[in-house]
């Protein structure tokens, strides 16, 4: 029996999609083509222009983001929301996902390169933050205190030791255990659980995922997927954000400080959020449970290099942490 293509393999997989939402969304497909499998598409249609299509695995998330779509002020947040199949349907669901569309926008992702990209993020999670509060959603999915999940980030983390040893680098291992340890220890001492308590008093919602693939630049910055939408203290938007743009301010403290991204009130824990490197674990264990085309090896060879900047970064951040 011939084998077939991954070309026949796709186009059949394309044509049973069709159908899919066909039948179940009343949608009329003329071209689909991926974005990012198994889970994204990009959508050509008959009769309702240019769409993407995503695959969830979490139906209770997607209702609490489509409540949440439903309370915000969609335009002044710059937030592009998902919208209803033809059919009136808001979700379609198959064995293994379940499926939502979103208009589809045209224009340039972001690059943290920028300083003027940048700028305009700051601005428009600013402008996000502003317009995601007051909001409150019944029932409301409940996540863990942020607290607990840095705690057992690092736990996971430790039961990855052998691979820095087999790999010979034992040393950073401990660094990184080391200085994680170090900032949860005065991190605990701080009201996390009190902000988030307000926040959830306050109604306050954060996006979860500040990567720049997550902004889209036209006429202005739009915020997409919010998979990771939470209500929570706002600061842990921008502290994400800070330790994604770190690397491209070559880890100096002064021109991340000029972002303004927060009140001086709120400094002190920004500051040490953003010391607290849960980037490279989470970055690390993910890493780690998918498929790449690097080594182990090569991965924590690149990872000691950065993680040399970053020590120096945190040396001049724990003296300014002196005087607050």
């Amino acid at each position: 029996m011939n084998d077939i293509s991954l070309k026949e393999r796709d186009d059949i997989f394309y044509y049973r999609l069709s159908s899919f939402l066909s039948k179940f969304g009343q949608l009329e497909v003329k071209k689909i083509s991926c974005i990012k499998k198994p889970c994204v598409y990009y959508v050509e249609t008959i009769y309702n222009g240019s769409l993407l299509l995503k695959a969830h695995k979490n139906e209770q998330n997607i209702l609490q983001q489509w409540d949440f779509f439903t309370k915000i002020n969609l335009k002044r947040s710059c937030t592009i929301p998902f919208i209803s199949f033809p059919n009136g349907n808001k979700i379609i669901k198959c064995k293994t996902y379940a499926w939502t569309i979103s208009p589809y926008l045209s224009g340039k992702r972001v690059t943290y390169q920028s300083s003027k990209e940048r700028a305009q993020v700051v601005m428009a999670l600013k402008k996000f933050h502003e317009n995601a509060t007051g909001i409150y959603l019944h029932p409301m999915k409940k996540t863990p205190l942020m607290l607990e999940k840095w705690y057992n980030r690092l736990k996971v983390f430790k039961k990855t030791e052998y691979l820095f040893i087999e790999n010979g680098f034992e040393t950073l291992y401990m660094d990184i255990v080391n200085l994680t340890e170090k900032y949860l220890h005065k991190i605990v001492r701080l009201p996390w659980s009190v902000e988030e308590i307000k926040a959830i008093e306050g109604g306050t919602w954060i996006h979860g995922d500040v990567a720049s693939h997550n902004f889209l630049i036209n006429d202005k910055v739009h915020l997409i997927d919010f998979d990771l939408l939470d209500c929570k203290p706002q600061i842990y938007d921008f502290i994400q954000l800070s330790q994604r743009f770190l690397p491209y301010l070559k880890w100096d403290l002064d021109n991340l400080l000029s972002y303004d991204m927060i009140t001086s009130k709120n400094k002190k824990m920004w500051l040490l959020g953003t010391l607290l490197p849960t980037d490279v674990i989470r970055e690390w264990i993910y890493f780690i449970s998918h498929k790449s085309t690097h080594s182990i090896q090569y991965y924590l060879k690149e990872l000691d290099m950065k993680w040399d900047k970053r020590k120096y970064f945190s040396q001049r951040a724990d003296t300014m942490l002196k005087s607050m």
